[in-house]
């Protein structure tokens, strides 16, 4: 799914990496709080780290620039990758109707110039995981649309496990506008 809207500026990518790691630790609550080592925060980051590299290699395959990592969008990618997780179907909505990844930009004050979002799932969890999941999503017309987006700029990629062995990306891909244009 794809929206338009304005933009802040972004911040710079150590910065903005330090603030979403510090978030990551001092947001959640202390028993929620992945410890060192965890195996499912590895596997999660792993599968996000794949699934960028996988999702770049097809841009530049197709003669586009690669994505940046887009850290102010990392949290969001990660709630709409667990949010999926357990649902019968995939979906880009939320109860009332409303694009949910849009919903979620707005309250984290995330301004854009255009946005998508690519959602996916697999009940195996195994070495070939993040390549079968690039490619059903390269197969897929508005997928393979939103990954080979050439407004686009910047991505996160967020997944969510669960014990049944479910793994759930959900990446959001962004456009920001100029500073000159965006709105303060």
């Amino acid at each position: 799914m794809l929206r338009s809207i304005s933009s802040l500026a972004p911040r710079s990518l150590l910065a903005s990496l330090l603030a979403a790691t510090v978030l990551l630790t001092v947001a959640l609550p202390a028993a929620a709080r992945p410890l060192p080592g965890d195996p499912a925060i590895m596997v999660m980051i792993s599968v996000e780290q794949a699934l960028l590299d996988l999702t770049n290699a097809d841009r530049q395959a197709n003669g586009l620039e690669p994505l940046d990592f887009d850290p102010e969008t990392l949290e969001i990618a990660r709630a709409r990758a667990a949010s999926q997780l357990g649902t019968p179907a995939l979906t880009h909505y939320d109860p009332s109707g409303e694009l949910a990844f849009v919903r979620m930009l707005a309250s984290a004050q995330v301004g854009y110039q255009l946005a998508g979002e690519n959602l996916a799932r697999s009940s195996t969890d195994d070495a070939s995981v993040t390549v079968r999941v690039q490619q059903a999503l390269m197969k897929s017309p508005l997928h393979r649309k939103n990954i080979l987006e050439q407004g686009f700029k910047r991505v996160a990629i967020g997944a969510a496990t669960n014990s049944e062995t479910d793994i759930t990306p959900a990446s959001i891909g962004v456009r920001r506008l100029s500073p000159l244009f965006a709105s303060t």
